[in-house]
C-alpha cells in the first residue's frame, strides 16, 4: 500500500474515532452526572457527590475537546498529519485512563457504565495505535 493510501485511511479512521470517542465521552459523562445525586448525610441534609461530579464534567469536557480536535483536524489535515497523530496518542492514553479507572472502580462507578469503560479502553487503544500510523505517516 502506498504511503498516500495509508494516509488516507489513517485520516478517515482518526477522524471516525475522534467521534466515537467523542460520543462514548458525552454518554459516559451523562451517566455518572445524572446518577451523582444527593447523599443523606443525616439530620435531613444531603451532601452532593463532589467526585462523581468532578468525574462526569470532566470526561463531558475531554468529549467536547475531542469532538472539536477531530473537527478542526478535518480543514488541516495534511500539513499537521503528525501533530494530529500525536495528539490522537495523548487523546488515546487518556481514554485509557478514564475507561481503566471506570472499570476497576477507582470512580464513582455507576449502574451499567461498564460497557462505555470497556469501549474506552477499546478506543482508547485504537487511537493509539492509529495515532502511532497517523505520526510515522
Amino acid at each position: 500500500m502506498s504511503s498516500g493510501a495509508v494516509r488516507r485511511n489513517s485520516r478517515a479512521f482518526g477522524v471516525i474515532l475522534g467521534f466515537a470517542g467523542a460520543l462514548l465521552d458525552f454518554y459516559s459523562g451523562y451517566l455518572l452526572l445524572t446518577n451523582t445525586g444527593m447523599g443523606a448525610s443525616g439530620m435531613g441534609t444531603g451532601t452532593l457527590d463532589s467526585t462523581g461530579l468532578v468525574w462526569g464534567m470532566g470526561i463531558v469536557a475531554l468529549g467536547v475537546v475531542l469532538a472539536v480536535t477531530t473537527a478542526a483536524s478535518l480543514s488541516s489535515m495534511q500539513a499537521r498529519m503528525k501533530d494530529l497523530g500525536a495528539l490522537m496518542v495523548v487523546y488515546g492514553l487518556v481514554m485509557l485512563f478514564v475507561g481503566g479507572s471506570m472499570a476497576t472502580g477507582l470512580t464513582s462507578m455507576v449502574e451499567g457504565a461498564i460497557i462505555p469503560a470497556l469501549g474506552m479502553l477499546g478506543i482508547g487503544m485504537l487511537m493509539i495505535a492509529n495515532g502511532a500510523m497517523m505520526f510515522r505517516a
